[in-house]
């Protein structure tokens, strides 16, 4: 079973959803504020194999965020979620001003996450010293989104119980350093992702949620194993992570 661990289903039209969607594939799809909350959990009672993740995105925090949050939690008190996300921090030179209320905002969803023993679908980008002291203050499961870093910073991940998503970048000829780490670390430490449709196999002129079978080739070529390996390795860390089952 392949499973695309992160991807945002409610960026695609119905007539695309029909297209792509594949009945032998699982979708965690990700909401990122309050304005999509809802339709994600819509898809999710859509289709049997799509599943719904809600969270915050670190983008779009803002003062209104307290208030969705306790929104959120009565979502959690009366819906099927199988994770938070897509949550984080990100302090690049365009979100950086928002940094304390970002820290604010995350440590409450870590708190959620704790709080109903959901994992976390995590974006973290410029901020893996705050992130790495908020996740061993607060031990959640769950996966770092897109991680691209060191070995090292990888492995800091890793020894806390996260494993990574790997997504198309991974098809880029000049991804040097997300190479290494795929091909370092192996498939026990991954799951698969598109992150459609934002991130955009070379060659072609948008994401397509098939890409994961490109993604999925792309892994097997760096690691050396059989594809079918790949597929049934990050498959079990995905359903052990994101218990991909609808109740």
């Amino acid at each position: 079973m392949i499973f695309d661990t992160h991807c945002h289903l409610d960026a695609f039209t119905a007539d695309e959803l029909s297209a792509q969607l594949n009945s032998n594939h699982h979708y965690l799809t990700m909401g990122t504020s309050l304005q999509n909350w809802s339709t994600v959990l819509r898809l999710s009672s859509q289709y049997p194999n799509v599943f719904p993740a809600l969270g915050l995105h670190p983008w779009l925090v803002n003062h209104n965020s307290f208030s969705s949050l306790v929104h959120l939690e009565s979502i959690l008190e009366n819906e099927s979620i199988h994770a938070l996300g897509e949550i984080g921090l990100d302090f690049s030179k365009d979100y950086v001003n928002s940094k304390s209320l970002q820290l604010e905002i995350f440590e409450l969803q870590l708190k959620l996450a704790l709080r109903y023993d959901l994992p976390v679908s995590l974006h973290v980008y410029k901020a893996h010293n705050e992130m790495l002291a908020l996740l061993k203050q607060y031990p959640v499961k769950g996966v770092l989104h897109g991680l691209g870093a060191s070995i090292q910073l990888a492995q800091a991940y890793l020894d806390l119980g996260l494993l990574f998503g790997v997504n198309a970048v991974i098809l880029r000829s000049n991804a040097q350093r997300y190479h290494q780490l795929v091909s370092h670390f192996g498939s026990n430490s991954l799951v698969l992702e598109t992150d459609a449709p934002n991130i955009i196999v070379p060659g072609q002129d948008k994401a397509r949620l098939y890409d994961i079978l490109e993604i999925l080739s792309g892994v097997s070529r760096l690691t050396g194993e059989s594809v079918d390996s790949i597929e049934k390795v990050t498959g079990c860390n995905a359903q052990r992570i994101f218990n991909l089952v609808k109740e």
